[in-house]
């Protein structure tokens, strides 16, 4: 059984659990514009989300879906591999992920709701990539 799982600690998640003979089952938990944003895709697009629209937003809803739907798709290709992005401030990438997609979509705003990068600022290129990632733009 293939099983994704996206989640916003304490406020939202997405579960995608897929099973040998072809069904499937998702579970969402959320806020209502995460379950708005779900119903509207399942209008549009069927209830498999493999075939779901990947939303282009930066609301945490989206940056969210957009992550679901891709490991769903298996083309999710998150841009750093390591635990710890900030070695300094032994910040963990889960950590400084998780502001991004609270909101913290500049360094200078991930610096301030993780203090990463307020030491030596090596970790910064990275923070760049992770937010770049999320929100889908180029580098």
């Amino acid at each position: 059984m293939e099983t994704v799982r996206v989640e916003l600690d304490g406020q939202d998640e997405l579960v995608f659990e897929a099973k040998a003979d072809g069904k499937f089952r998702i579970s969402v938990i959320g806020c209502s514009h995460l379950m708005e944003k779900v119903k509207t895709l399942r209008s549009k697009n069927g209830t498999d989300p493999r075939k779901w629209e990947v939303p282009n937003g930066d609301h945490h809803s989206d940056l969210l879906l957009r992550e679901f739907i891709l490991r769903c798709q298996g083309k999710w290709q998150f841009p750093y591999a390591h635990d710890e992005v900030c070695h300094c401030r032994m910040i963990s990438t889960k950590i400084v992920d998780q502001a991004i997609i609270r909101g913290a979509h500049t360094p200078e705003a991930v610096s301030l709701q993780t203090s990463a990068s307020t030491a030596c600022g090596t970790c910064r290129p990275e923070v760049y990539k992770i937010i770049n990632y999320r929100l889908n733009r180029s580098a």
